[in-house]
This record gives C-alpha cells, structure tokens and sequence, in this order.
C-alpha cells in the first residue's frame, strides 16, 4: 500500500510539473504577443520623404510637397487676379505688380521669406486675349508697379520676347478692362529655378 501511495504521488507531483512547465511556457508567449502589440501601436509612424520639387504659384511664389501622400501645398490665396477700381479721371486701363519667382530652387516648408517672389521691373506687351496681337508695349518700374491707359475691352500680358526666354511673365486669367476703371493685375514672371 506504502509502495501504491508513493507511485500516486510521484506522479500527482510529475503531473503537476508538467503542468506548470505548460502553465509558465503559454504565459511567456503571451507577454511577448502583448509587448510586440503594444510596440506597435505605440510607436510613432515613419517619415515619409517626399521630392524636393517646387510647383509655381498663381501669384508667383512656389510651393513644395508636403503630407502623407507627397501632394503639393496649397498656394496663397489670391482674393482676384484682376480688381477694378475706379478711377477719378473717369479714364480706364491697368494697374499691377509683377513679381519675379521662385527665387530660390526649393522651396521649404513652411515657406522662407527669402524665397518669396520680388518684384520686378521689365518689359512686357499687352495684347489681344490670345496672346496673338501686340497693342501696346510697357515696362514696370524697379519696385514692379506698372499703369496701363487703355480704352475698355479683354487683354492679356506677356513678356515682350515672345519666344521661351526666361524669366517669362504673363496674366494668368484674360483681364476685362471697363469704362472708367482701372482693373488691378499680378502678372508672375517665372524664373525657371526649380
């Protein structure tokens, strides 16, 4: 009986052994499954790195890529690329700025007051809206300013050369000039940095 009770209790002690080897065995694989899905999670996305390219903005600045899926930033607001305003002497034409951009070859973000577009003094052509017909040859002064008498109708801008030399300036949009105003115009001249 002595001999019956000693085999029973070296197998209860072996079993339970067995058991906590078992027991300690799936609590380690639970804790390396816990800490590898807490390091997940907790840790910090990786850096996306987007192109160094620049996109020319309406108002002649530039802006570079930017976010999550690299798209380009968004340019500054322009309230209107053409605004009348009405002039005392009843006569109408063009009044604007040329700016000169990008200045320099990447822009960063957020954007460097270096870099922003500067005015500049040049020569350029009002024409008929197609670009087609020179009517008259202008320049603007070295702080960009130009002004335009011209009898009421549609008109664009160029750079006087019309072949690709650059910088090139041009209107973005056709500009409507109506009786007795002086309609506002930013005319971008593109440097061909990038």
């Amino acid at each position: 009986m002595i001999a019956l009770i000693e085999t029973c209790t070296l197998w209860y002690y072996g079993e339970m052994t067995k058991l906590s080897i078992l027991s300690l065995v799936i609590l380690i694989a639970a804790l390396m499954v816990g800490y590898s899905f807490i390091t997940q999670v907790s840790s910090p996305p990786k850096p996306i790195a987007c192109t160094e390219e620049a996109m020319l903005c309406p108002d002649g600045s530039s802006v570079g890529r930017t976010g999550p899926r690299c798209e380009f930033a968004e340019c500054p607001a322009v309230s209107s690329s053409t605004t009348p305003t009405s002039t005392s002497t009843g006569q109408s034409g063009i009044r604007g700025m040329v700016l000169l951009g990008p200045i320099c070859p990447v822009e960063r973000i957020p954007p460097d007051p270096k870099c922003a577009a500067k005015p500049y003094g040049t020569t350029l052509v009002l024409t008929s809206p197609d670009q087609a017909r020179v009517i008259k040859t202008f320049s603007s002064d070295q702080n960009g300013k130009f002004v335009i008498q011209i009898a009421p109708g549609d008109y664009a801008i160029r750079s006087a050369a019309a072949a690709n030399i650059l910088p090139y300036c041009a209107s973005n949009d056709t500009i409507h000039v109506s009786p007795g105003i002086l309609t506002e115009v930013n005319v971008s001249c593109d440097t061909g940095i990038r």
